[in-house]
């Protein structure tokens, strides 16, 4: 990890850089990222402009005190245009296309007829096209990437996103009063839970790379990833997100194995949960753990049942076809001093719900239809890509992450899609005898893709 950023320091540099003018300058950051984009393109730093996005995306989730920060929540829109038009411009680099924007077409140019009911028509036009962007975009960035310099992409990207985690620790420096909301610790993400979910999906990407190629990474370094990735989500406090973090690392071997036999463990998973739960509140008690899981707050969700019974209301009135992107942001927003008083604050905290007010449950449905289409599809390829989905589908029951384009966590999980159905990246692996975890994983790392494709 120390290699790569002393070998990266320029783009580190650049990133200390972003934070100075979004600090003393403010308004200035709107030009400055799109013109760092194009800089970063006329230097050939075509891997630092998916870590810059992914940095940009975490520094735009920091709200509350840290106000200097606000101004990434809107600048994040000009970084995203710079790289579509990059794209745009040299479309021809990037063919062959990534299939990820073509298997989810289908719920793209549908989303855009739940426009005319909306009731922020603005706001949702910029959501649906940021979130198209998004789909667009970055697997075609990342799967360029590999083809220009192989695996040691994903490997300096997996240290970046550690160095991220470990980034969140100088947060003390500005006070407990910022790292830290009710107990549970955030880092440089606004909230616990966001950097519960960004966890979880670290350990799902590090995880699946290391399946398709076992030199990436040395055993010591193995155990530093997993160790600091796993000590922010315990640290976290987040249920939810340690469960889907269980539910993957449980079952992946499983499907790996067989698709069958991991479904009917999966089954057979669920019904011991429901057993389980049926009996939660002694079994933390006996084990002495109320503290951690937030004993008084589980029987209500942590609120989220109230939400999700209040976003069901609603849903009635959007059924069948949504009310346009944004949808579920303006009603919560909207009815927020009531949900205030009674003990409420957030969002939907359920993609399902979430989707089904903007898009209506025909949007719902062609988004899932495309989701499953793609992991059952990259199961061929990958068969613990299964166990992704299914982890996915858990976690996305308890936030809304899904729904939203520009967040550090939609962004994750489209690598990860990019990873497990591209056959130019899963055909190395497949083609490739896996050595001894002891080999020199650098020589191995350090191979073209686009060599080992051709």
């Amino acid at each position: 990890m120390l290699k790569f950023l002393r070998e990266d320091w320029q783009f580190i540099a650049l990133v200390f850089l972003w934070v100075a003018v979004a600090v003393f300058t403010g308004p200035i950051i709107y030009a400055f990222l799109p013109l760092s984009v194009f800089f970063m393109k006329s230097r050939d730093m075509w891997a630092e402009l998916v870590f810059g996005f992914l940095i940009i995306l975490v520094l735009s989730d920091i709200t509350g005190e840290f106000v200097h920060m606000r101004v990434f929540k809107s600048a994040k829109n000009m970084y995203i245009a710079a790289l579509a038009i990059i794209f745009l411009l040299e479309r021809q680099r990037f063919v062959p296309f990534s299939q990820v924007f073509t298997i989810f077409l289908p719920f793209f140019i549908y989303s855009l007829f739940p426009l005319v009911f909306s009731n922020s028509m603005v706001v949702a036009v910029q959501k649906t096209l940021s979130y198209a962007l998004m789909y667009l975009v970055v697997p075609n960035y990342v799967l360029y990437n590999f083809r220009r310099i192989g695996w040691p992409f994903f490997r300096n990207l997996m240290f970046f996103m550690a160095a991220i985690l470990l980034a969140g620790w100088f947060a003390h420096y500005y006070g407990t009063f910022y790292s830290y909301v009710g107990g549970r610790f955030r880092g440089i993400f606004g909230n616990p839970n966001g950097m519960a979910i960004y966890c979880y999906l670290t350990i799902v990407l590090l995880t699946v790379l290391i399946s398709l190629n076992r030199q990436l990474f040395s055993r010591n370094e193995k155990i530093l990833l997993y160790g600091v990735i796993g000590f922010f989500l315990i640290y976290s406090g987040s249920r939810s997100s340690l469960t889907a973090t269980m539910i993957f690392l449980l079952f992946n071997r499983f499907f790996a194995r067989s698709p069958f036999l991991g479904f009917i463990g999966l089954v057979f998973f669920i019904g011991a949960a429901e057993v389980v739960s049926s009996n939660l509140e002694g079994i933390i008690t006996a084990l002495g753990l109320q503290e951690y899981f937030r004993l008084k707050t589980l029987e209500d969700g942590s609120g989220r049942y109230f939400a999700w019974a209040f976003a069901w209301g609603y849903v009635q009135r959007y059924f069948v076809f949504g009310g346009g992107f944004a949808n579920d942001e303006v009603i919560m927003r909207y009815n927020r001093f009531y949900l205030w008083s009674m003990g409420h604050q957030g969002g939907v905290h359920n993609s399902y719900l979430s989707f089904w007010l903007d898009t209506g449950i025909v949007g719902l449905l062609t988004f899932l239809r495309s989701f499953f289409l793609l992991f059952f599809k990259a199961s061929r390829l990958v068969p613990m890509s299964l166990a992704v989905m299914f982890s996915v589908l858990f976690s996305i029951m308890y936030e809304s992450w899904l729904i939203g384009s520009l967040n550090p966590y939609t962004i994750v999980l489209l690598v990860i899609m990019t990873v497990v159905s591209e056959e130019e990246i899963t055909d190395w692996a497949t083609r490739v005898t896996e050595p001894d975890e002891e080999d020199q994983p650098e020589e191995d790392a350090a191979r073209p893709a686009l060599a080992a494709a051709n």
